[in-house]
């Protein structure tokens, strides 16, 4: 506003200094006070009312609503920064907050996969003993079997021999 105040001044001045000027005939009586002095004066307060009612008025009129306009304009800008701002920062919140689950989740799964193949792996492990040892048994019998028919068979061969070789002992 005191841009506006300033303008009026000089306005005000400037009105006054033409108004207050004698002409160039007049040149001689410049000391001199006349009733032109007060008729000037009356012009002069009379273009003063006018310029102010005319000009002035309005023209302050639309400036203030200019400033009254960007200053709104302005607080209206700045309440969308603050919105955007908070809608940021409770983005990167949510952002944050996906991520630590994420990253939780990723991790439990992790951990129930290994716990699941220490698992699969102890059962494997439990199975193969299993079966190596009913191999072990199964081999172990066959061995005793074999061993017993060979015992049978090595009794006969043994037998069978000592017979032929008697038995050309004799023929001999």
């Amino acid at each position: 506003m005191m841009r506006f105040s300033e303008l009026k001044t000089f306005l005000y001045v400037t009105v006054l200094t033409f108004a207050v000027v004698p002409s160039a005939n007049a040149a001689e009586n410049i000391l001199s006070v006349d009733k032109t002095l007060a008729i000037q004066f009356v012009i002069f307060l009379i273009g003063l009312f006018l310029l102010n009612r005319l000009v002035l008025r309005p023209l302050l009129g639309v400036w203030d609503r200019r400033e009254k306009l960007t200053a709104g304009t302005l607080k209206e800008a700045e309440e969308m920064t603050r919105k955007a701002e908070g809608a940021i920062a409770e983005y990167r919140e949510k952002l944050a907050e996906a991520r630590a689950e994420a990253t939780e989740t990723r991790n439990e799964l992790r951990q129930q996969g290994q716990r699941e193949a220490s698992r699969m792996l102890l059962l494997a492990r439990e199975t193969a003993a299993t079966e190596l040892e009913g191999a072990r048994e199964t081999l172990g019998s066959e061995v005793a079997k074999i061993r017993a028919d060979l015992h049978d068979e090595i009794d006969s061969l043994a037998a069978e021999i000592r017979d032929r070789v008697i038995g050309k002992g004799a023929q001999s």
